[in-house]
């Protein structure tokens, strides 16, 4: 799926990629938060590229949380914390994309608004062999764990130098 459309379609149905009752997606979750506590505890502000219906966004441990998706549909059910926006608002000191920076996407322009919106750190989740190896920063912390019991999904959380 590419285009917001495509998307938006497979959206009609609420939860479509079964998140809430796949016990890898409640591993990586857990995983994820585990990873951003290498950084701060806690996060002014943060941007989740990509966030679909916001299943991990609405955990980011986060004064004010901003959730970026192509899917109008998904973010029609982000939660009450979570802020649906069409833009990136400025800077953000947490910037995460979780399995969107993947070769059916924009790659270059999403790995565009992540730097040009981090300001302190960066975390990127997704199958090993699917991310491309654009530079983020320096890793802080790495974190794999075996998903879909084929994939090995990495979570990696970067500080901006």
């Amino acid at each position: 799926m590419k285009t917001a459309k495509e998307l938006d379609l497979w959206y009609q149905t609420e939860d479509p990629w079964q998140y809430k009752s796949s016990e890898d997606d409640k591993r990586r979750l857990k995983q994820i938060l585990f990873t951003l506590g290498w950084g701060p505890r806690f996060y002014l502000r943060a941007l989740d590229i990509g966030c679909g219906e916001g299943f991990i966004t609405q955990h980011i441990p986060a004064y004010e949380i901003h959730g970026l998706d192509i899917s109008k549909k998904a973010m029609s059910r982000l939660p009450g914390n979570v802020k649906a926006i069409t833009k990136p608002e400025g800077k953000y000191d947490l910037v995460l994309c979780s399995d969107t920076l993947y070769p059916e996407y924009d790659q270059d322009a999403i790995y565009k608004t992540i730097m040009n919106t981090a300001s302190k750190y960066i975390l990127i989740s997704g199958i090993d062999e699917r991310i491309p190896k654009f530079e983020f920063g320096k890793e802080i912390f790495r974190n794999a764990i075996q998903y879909q019991r084929q994939y090995n999904q990495l979570i990696t959380l970067y500080e901006i130098d």
